[in-house]
């Protein structure tokens, strides 16, 4: 399906990898562009046998603090054992306040505990190229995304994140929404995205639909660095990115 990329959006796919056609030449009278089609919300299936439904967890030791403060509280949050290895907590990083996009990545590698930033290095890059082509930046003078992951301290030895672990930082994530206030929400990897939609699916299955989180929209996609891993899944990554931008333009 082509689109109406700009040369700016036309680089960054380029810079993921995707390899585009000729950009069209432009017509002699320019005609307005169509709106983008509003995406429908496909009904999630039921979760899978043996994995119990979950209400919203709410914010708990975390309401009414100032995003400095939220910050601080979690540097020095003992809800869980995994404080007890960590180097440092990764709160996240991006826009301030009305935040276009969360984007909620799956549990900090150890680069990430060692930097105590969200998605470190290549990866990081990556992801930072896909947002710019999406429309987004965690970066500059007006960012209007806000990344972080879905567990602020690193499992050890890369296993995933257990039931309590991720309770517990889910109250903050709530108190990081309420505080950003965010249009969307953008989950990376799988095991935020179980944990945001509440399936025990597969990625491909949770990917290519409009979920909802909190009352928000909701689009899963794969990890940055999958992608790096797996190139060839970079065009399913841009489809994704596709429904987040049209979500947005619906909400």
């Amino acid at each position: 399906m082509s689109a109406p990329w700009d040369e700016r959006q036309r680089a960054m796919l380029a810079e993921m990898g995707l390899r585009l056609p000729p950009a069209p030449r432009a017509p002699l009278i320019e005609a307005e562009a169509p709106p983008l089609p509003s995406p429908s919300v496909v009904s999630a299936p039921p979760p899978l046998m043996g994995v119990p439904a979950r209400a919203p967890s709410s914010p708990s030791g975390f309401e009414g603090l100032s995003l400095p403060a939220l910050r601080e509280a979690v540097s020095a949050c003992r809800g869980c054992g995994l404080c007890e290895q960590r180097r440092q907590a990764v709160f996240g990083a991006g826009a301030l306040q009305q935040a276009q996009w969360l984007v909620v990545t799956d549990p900090v590698d150890e680069a990430d505990d060692g930097a105590g930033e969200a998605l470190s290095g290549d990866a990081g890059r990556l992801l930072d190229r896909m947002l710019a082509a999406a429309g987004q930046s965690r970066t500059g003078s007006a960012p209007t995304a806000f990344v972080t992951p879905i567990v602020k301290c690193r499992p050890p030895r890369g296993r995933a994140p257990q039931p309590a672990e991720l309770e517990a930082c889910e109250a903050v994530l709530a108190a990081q929404v309420a505080l950003l206030q965010p249009r969307l929400v953008l989950a990376l990897g799988l095991q935020a995205a179980r944990r945001l939609t509440g399936l025990a699916e597969p990625l491909g299955r949770l990917r290519g639909r409009l979920h909802r989180w909190r009352e928000l929209p909701l689009v899963v996609t794969y990890h940055p660095a999958y992608l790096l891993r797996s190139p060839a899944d970079k065009a399913g990554a841009w489809d994704d990115l596709c429904l987040a931008r049209r979500a947005l333009h619906s909400a």
